[in-house]
């Protein structure tokens, strides 16, 4: 731990950006067509809010009562219960439909790419593509039976897995049909499209739909590779990515049946200012940071949690911060001024909205 300390010393502390008071708007409450939109929710006051993980939580099955991950079950039970956003997350099949999984490949490392929608249903028969989400999330925007906001979705586009997409030649293609999903179902105003990728945000803004964006980072995405390695049994290899944005990318693998399988593609920042200016260059109106970043920050002599999250008010950026699972963990993160948080317990999140220390 002190290791690492020494590390996010040198590489995540420097913050030179002075700050100000964030600007809190009054909510919106309806959209043009009579619905509750996103900014309802991020420009209220009303903070900390929680967010359905996945829907109504990480679940796969281990949890039995509960609705798998990443589903319609999910997301409407979760809105049921009281949830104003859900998130899931989105990856493409072999016939360019979003479908809603937190990877693009299966347990047996079957690419979600190579099966056609149909196919993975065989194999998966939970799966829900992202349409059929939007969709039950719109009639849940259109309800008015109280003043709390309701209906409304985090889409994270997750980046392909080197496994499965070795050149990133089906990006754009993702990027379209689930921005198509979104107009589809004349969504646009009730979501926000999340990425860890800012060349996934970069090709969503570029299209003509005015839909705002969320880039997340990881504690490993603020560290060099050899502290990655030395912490995990990961290996980490530096690539070549011409996407923009000045960043090093790199290739995450793990040991697989005595084979090293990249599993992850994702950007490095050699600081805390450099992923903020890459939130700027992306447009996204809001970031998402992993606990363990703020954890991390929680230590002397490094920078204080609360500075990091002050300083990206200052500029203008909501801060939610995924996964908060228990009452001392949102007890912290809220002391520390997040906006929102991901849950997986969707009745502790719903108890502990608007408690701040």
């Amino acid at each position: 731990m002190k290791k690492l300390s020494v590390m996010l010393t040198v590489f995540v502390v420097p913050l030179l950006f002075a700050s100000r008071a964030p600007v809190v708007a009054e909510p919106h409450y309806l959209g043009e067509d009579n619905r509750w939109v996103i900014e309802d929710v991020l420009d209220s006051a009303a903070r900390p809010f929680a967010i359905g993980h996945r829907g109504y939580g990480e679940n796969r099955g281990e949890i039995p009562g509960e609705p798998i991950e990443n589903t319609v079950e999910a997301a409407t039970r979760a809105f049921r219960e009281g949830v104003q956003i859900v998130e899931v997350d989105t990856v493409l099949t072999r016939d360019n439909i979003p479908v809603a999984l937190h990877d693009d490949y299966l347990d047996d490392l079957t690419c979600v790419n190579s099966l056609y929608l149909e196919e993975l249903k065989v194999r998966l028969e939970d799966v829900s593509t992202l349409r059929h989400v939007l969709q039950k999330a719109r009639t849940f925007s259109q309800e008015r039976s109280s003043d709390r906001p309701s209906g409304l979705v985090v889409v994270e586009i997750k980046a392909p897995s080197p496994l499965c997409d070795p050149e990133d030649e089906t990006i754009p293609a993702l990027v379209d049909a689930v921005l198509g999903d979104i107009a589809a179902t004349k969504m646009e105003n009730q979501v926000i499209v999340e990425s860890y990728s800012p060349e996934i945000l970069g090709l969503v803004m570029m299209h003509e739909l005015d839909i705002p964006r969320m880039l997340a980072v990881s504690l490993l995405q603020l560290l060099p590779a050899e502290v990655i390695e030395a912490m995990t049994d990961l290996e980490v290899t530096p690539i070549e990515k011409d996407a923009g944005f000045d960043l090093q990318w790199g290739e995450i693998g793990m040991e697989i049946g005595g084979q090293i399988i990249n599993l992850y593609r994702m950007p490095g920042y050699v600081s805390l200012e450099q992923y903020t200016g890459t939130l700027f260059a992306t447009g996204s109106r809001s970031a998402s940071l992993e606990k363990d970043i703020l954890a991390m920050l929680d230590q002397p002599p490094l920078s204080s949690p609360m500075d990091l999250i002050d300083t990206l008010h200052g500029l203008s950026f909501d801060v939610l911060v995924f996964t908060v699972n228990s009452e001392l963990e949102w007890t912290a993160v809220a002391a520390w001024g997040a906006d929102g948080m991901y849950v997986d317990d969707i009745p502790l999140g719903l108890s502990l909205e608007g408690c701040t220390p």
